[in-house]
């Protein structure tokens, strides 16, 4: 009895780890470039819609790229050792204005370019991480747009945006550090609050 309780006891030990690996092969079937392709299929769907405002558009798509984004990976990343020393509100207030700028660009890019197709180009995945390369090809205008991604909460998530070989989130962070040691933090959430109207963004 004590042989047989044993062997059941190594059996299940050896099984566990493969059922944790099944269901996270289970979770990881839609590809990251799956992922970016329903965001941008969906994106594009509703820039197409003639019957649509301008800012009707801005506060649907907002909803859509918002699901798709790790909106505290994209803020930690930009203000890099910054972020810890701002508060918690001041955290908060940032990846809710950061978030929105970020939409603002994406879209005055991709929506320039709405009537023509995206080329899924390559998908490169190592680890927890992934870049998906894209081409926004429209009559005779080709804009490159990668997707850097990273696998959490069981989902493939965005967390920086490559447009034209340029990363937002790098482009951002060395600009709003210099306005962090200028003005602080409260100097950077006013002109990030102006930048936001400025763009017509929904907040």
């Amino acid at each position: 009895m004590k042989k047989l309780l044993l062997g059941s006891f190594l059996l299940l030990l050896i099984i566990a780890p493969a059922f944790a690996v099944a269901e996270l092969n289970e979770a990881q079937k839609v590809t990251p470039q799956a992922q970016v392709k329903m965001m941008v299929d969906s994106i594009l769907d509703v820039l197409r819609q003639p019957e649509l405002g301008g800012l009707e558009k801005k506060e649907l798509v907002s909803g859509m790229m918002q699901e798709f984004l790790n909106v505290e990976s994209m803020s930690r990343r930009t203000l890099a050792s910054h972020w810890q020393e701002a508060s918690v509100e001041q955290q908060q207030r940032f990846s809710d204005l950061f978030v929105k700028i970020l939409e603002g660009t994406y879209l005055n890019r991709i929506g320039d370019y709405s009537g023509g197709n995206v080329e899924y180009l390559k998908q490169r995945v190592k680890g927890d991480q992934a870049i998906i390369e894209t081409l926004i090809v429209a009559e005779e205008l080709e804009i490159p747009v990668d997707y850097m991604m990273i696998y959490v909460d069981n989902t493939w998530q965005v967390f920086d945006l490559v447009i034209e070989g340029v990363s937002l989130v790098r482009n951002y962070r060395s600009s709003y550090g210099e306005i962090i040691r200028r003005d602080g933090y409260d100097g950077l959430l006013t002109l990030m609050a102006e930048k936001v109207e400025a763009m017509n963004v929904v907040e």
